[in-house]
This record gives C-alpha cells, structure tokens and sequence, in this order.
C-alpha cells in the first residue's frame, strides 16, 4: 500500500529558486509539492493538510515573518506547520531569532545544497507526523472522555428516573396484593385490574431497558409480521392512549381497509412513543392530531400538536437515556431511540421537526416488515 502525501508549500518570488527547490523535493515520491510566487498567493494554499512550508524572508508584498503570523492566524494559534526560512543572501543572528520567535524551526541560504534540502525536509517532516499523532491521539482521549462523562451523566439521571418510575406501580402492586391476602372477600374486578395495569407498566419498563442494551450491542430487534387491518390496528392504538393524557386525540385514516403485515406489539410501542411525546412537547389544550395518508410503497402517518421539541431533543433522539433539560416533563431518554430502532427494523423510517409553531412526527413504514 502506497504512503499518503505529505504537502509542502515552497514560497519563493523567484521562478528558479522554485525550480531547483522542487526538483531537489520531487526526489521523494512521497511528497507532494505546491508552489506560489508571493506571500499572499501562498497563504492561500496552506490549509490544515499542509505540513511543512518553505518560506523566502524576502517576499514582495510582506516579510516572510509576517507570513508567518499570518498562517498562525489563518490555522489557530499553536497550529503551524513545520517552517523553514531560505533567503538568498546571509542573514545575520538577529533575523534568524526573529524567524525562530516568530516559528520557524530551520534556516537554508541560496545557493542550497540539495542533501542538506533534503535532511532538514525529512527531520522537519517525521518531527511534524509525531507531533501530529500525539495531538490526534490527545484529542481522541479528550472527546473518548467527554464522551465517556456525558453517558455517566445520563446513566446517572435514566437511574434515577427508573428508580422512581419502577417504584410507583411496584408500590401500587404491593399494597394490592396485601389487601386482598388479608381480605380475600375484598378481592374484585377493579382490583385486578389495577393490579394487572401496574404489573404490565413494569414489564414495559424493563422490556425498553432490555431492547436499548440488545440494540446498543448491535443485536438490533427480532419483528413477527402477521397480517392486520390498518384501521383496526389504529382504532386500537387511540384506544389504549385516550387516558394517558388531557389532549383530544384525532384520527384521520384515509385507508382504514388497507391491509399490512406488521408486529402489532412494535407498532404500538411506536405509535404510543410518538403520540406521547407529540403531547409531553405539545400544548395541553390542543387537540393531537393523527392522519394515515395512502402511499403505494407503504404508509405514512403524521402526528402534530401546537408546541416545540427542544433543540437538544432534535440532536440527541438515538442518544439513549438522554433527558432534555429544556422540558417541564421528563422521561427516561428511552422512547425516541427506541422507535427510531423499531421503524428502521420495519424497514421504514421517523422524522421529528418543527414546523411553524407545530411538533410534527412523520413515520413512514414500508406495508410488509423489511419490504
């Protein structure tokens, strides 16, 4: 495998010192070499690739140490790359200290000695690509820690948010089933009942926290298509939601005969996910409104209310236990990453925006899982 580039810029107003000084630098194949004929011209091939500059301290339109305060400003301080000085005639030790304040690291005078051109080019060079590591690997370890902060941030917040949240239903469950051990003749219906929705809320939980740990493992989430009635399937999702909200819930379904062949269970856990979130960033005296329009490659529905997702939602929703610090209601960070795993598993795909003064949801989702 061939050694990339390395870009060196030669910046020199006279035709021949250029001359000779590529022809001595086209001897290493693996260079590649720019040239300009003043500092302004040359200042504007340097960019953050190139990594060694051959400068005459002698230039038309500015000094080649102006240049060089120039390309500092251009790259970010402490960002030079490898710089020699070369004039044509003997500079004297004050220029060359004020070349090296200035940052440059070498000193050549016409005329060159090619052997000396090239141990200066390649020292300059192998100095510049360690230093060049050593920064990359800094920054590296930087973001690795920044990065590694933010999910323990996270983490420690979904903890305690699934602490409480677990510990409500749990808590309702339990003096549930101590009334009716202490009192079986006080067991009924509505008891059950309660008892059965705690139960299901908990095993909800605990199945989102297991689906995020099989996705965040690359294991992605195993679907069973079978075959459903869109508007029986849709009647049934605005069912289950009606009480979990104050808004007014509408749906428009301009296909309700169209069959599909869907995970029912995956495409209400969507449906509930994007419904709820439409009204946890959405006004509470808004009505939510749900439209299926027909598309022959599958089904698109719209979820809109009056309100705004917050910035950091936008940028953040397959960023698991991330928790908006913008809104009133929290979550737990899960919902989002979720349906955006469980549309891209049906084949399809979700997008969150903000238009005009609506949060809109827009899921599109091929009419057969993986079609």
């Amino acid at each position: 495998m061939s050694r990339p580039s390395q870009r060196i810029v030669i910046i020199d107003d006279t035709d021949a010192n250029r001359y000779v000084l590529r022809r001595i630098l086209e001897a290493q194949t693996q260079l590649q070499i720019l040239e300009a004929p003043s500092g302004r011209a040359g200042l504007e091939l340097i960019d953050d690739d190139v990594e060694l500059v051959i400068i005459d301290i002698n230039l038309p339109d500015m000094t080649g140490f102006e240049l060089i305060q120039a390309i500092e400003k251009k790259r970010g301080r402490g960002r030079l790359p490898a710089i020699i000085n070369i004039s044509a005639t003997f500079i004297t030790g004050k220029d060359k200290a004020l070349g090296l304040n200035t940052g440059a690291q070498a000193y050549l005078t016409h005329p060159i000695n090619a052997e000396e051109v090239l141990a200066t080019v390649g020292s300059l060079l192998k100095a510049s690509s360690r230093v060049g590591r050593m920064e990359r690997q800094r920054n590296s370890a930087i973001a690795r820690s920044e990065n590694l902060q933010a999910e323990k941030v996270m983490l420690e917040r979904f903890m305690r948010s699934l602490n409480h949240d677990l510990r409500s239903p749990l808590t309702a469950a339990t003096m549930i089933v101590n009334l009716m051990q202490k009192n079986p003749a006080r067991r009924s219906e509505d008891m059950l009942q309660t008892l059965h929705d705690n139960l299901q809320r908990m095993n909800q939980m605990i199945t989102n926290v297991l689906d995020i740990s099989h996705m965040s493992l690359g294991g992605g989430v195993q679907l069973r298509g079978e075959p459903l009635v869109l508007g029986e399937l849709l009647n049934e999702a605005n069912h289950n939601l009606r009480l979990q909200f104050s808004n007014a819930l509408n749906v428009h379904i301009e296909t309700p005969e169209q069959e599909v062949h869907w995970d029912r269970n995956a495409f209400l856990r969507i449906f509930d996910n994007v419904v709820l979130n439409a009204a946890k960033h959405g006004a509470d005296d808004t009505p939510i409104e749900v439209k299926q329009v027909f598309d022959p490659n599958g089904v698109i529905l719209t979820i809109s209310n009056y309100g705004r997702l917050p910035d950091d939602v936008l940028a953040n929703l397959a960023t698991p236990y991330f928790i908006s610090s913008r809104s009133e209601k929290r979550g737990w960070g899960l919902g989002l990453p979720i349906v955006k795993a469980l549309c891209e598993s049906f084949g399809g795909n979700v997008r969150f925006a903000n238009v005009d003064d609506q949060v809109v949801i827009t899921l599109c989702l091929p009419k057969t899982i993986g079609a």
